[in-house]
C-alpha cells in the first residue's frame, strides 16, 4: 500500500511546517535573550556593595549588591501570599527597615511556612537593634500578575498577593524606595 497524501492533508503541512520552524527559531531567540539577561545579573552580582545612599544615583540597580545599615520596623510587617518552597506552603516575609540615610526601605528576609489553618498567621523572631545588612534589589522582569486591585487589609501583618509601594507608603505614611531589597541567605535575620 502507498502512501498517498490528498490536497488537504498536502495543503495543512505546508502550512504548519514553516509556522513550526518559525516557532523554534523564536525560541532559541528567547533562549538568547534569557542567557543575556543572567548573564547581565550575575555580572551585577560580582560588583563591590555600594552603600544604599549611592543606589538612587545608578540608573538600572537591579541585582546591585547593597548594604544597609540601620534598624528593622518590627511589628508592621507584610506577607506576600502563595509563596511555596519545596512544595510546602508559606509566605515571603517583608520587613520595613529604617536606613542610616533615612530612607524607609522594604526587605525581604525570606520564605516562612504557612499554617494550614489561614486564619493563623506566622511570626518569625523579631529583629532588635542597628544592624549592618547586605541585600541585592530586586527588580521584577514585568508585572506582576493580579487577578484585581485589593485595598491592603486591615491591621499588621498585611497578607497581599504583591507589593503594592505607594499603597504601603500611605500606611507607613512615608514614600518606600520603590523596589524590595532582598536579604542575602548568610545575612544576620535571613529566613529560609
Amino acid at each position: 500500500m502507498r502512501f498517498k497524501p490528498g490536497r488537504k492533508l498536502t495543503l495543512f503541512c505546508a502550512v504548519l511546517l514553516p509556522l513550526l520552524i518559525a516557532l523554534g527559531m523564536w525560541q532559541l531567540g528567547r533562549a538568547e535573550q534569557k542567557a543575556a539577561i543572567l548573564e547581565r545579573i550575575d555580572a551585577r552580582r560580582q560588583r563591590p556593595p555600594v552603600d544604599f545612599g549611592q543606589v538612587a544615583r545608578i540608573a538600572e540597580p537591579g541585582y546591585m549588591p547593597v548594604v544597609l545599615q540601620g534598624e528593622y520596623l518590627n511589628g508592621r510587617d507584610v506577607l506576600l501570599d502563595n509563596r511555596t518552597y519545596r512544595g510546602r506552603f508559606g509566605y515571603e516575609w517583608v520587613q520595613p527597615f529604617r536606613d542610616q540615610s533615612g530612607a524607609l526601605v522594604l526587605v525581604s528576609r525570606g520564605w516562612i511556612a504557612g499554617s494550614l489553618d489561614r486564619a493563623v498567621l506566622p511570626s518569625p523572631e523579631p529583629a532588635a537593634g542597628n544592624l549592618r545588612l547586605l541585600v541585592e534589589v530586586y527588580v521584577p522582569l514585568g508585572k506582576p500578575f493580579s487577578l484585581a486591585a485589593s485595598p491592603l487589609p486591615a491591621g499588621w501583618p498585611k497578607r497581599v498577593q504583591n507589593i503594592d509601594f505607594e499603597a504601603l507608603g500611605e500606611a507607613y505614611q512615608e514614600p518606600l524606595y520603590p523596589y524590595v531589597l532582598r536579604l542575602l541567605p548568610s545575612q544576620p535575620t535571613a529566613l529560609t
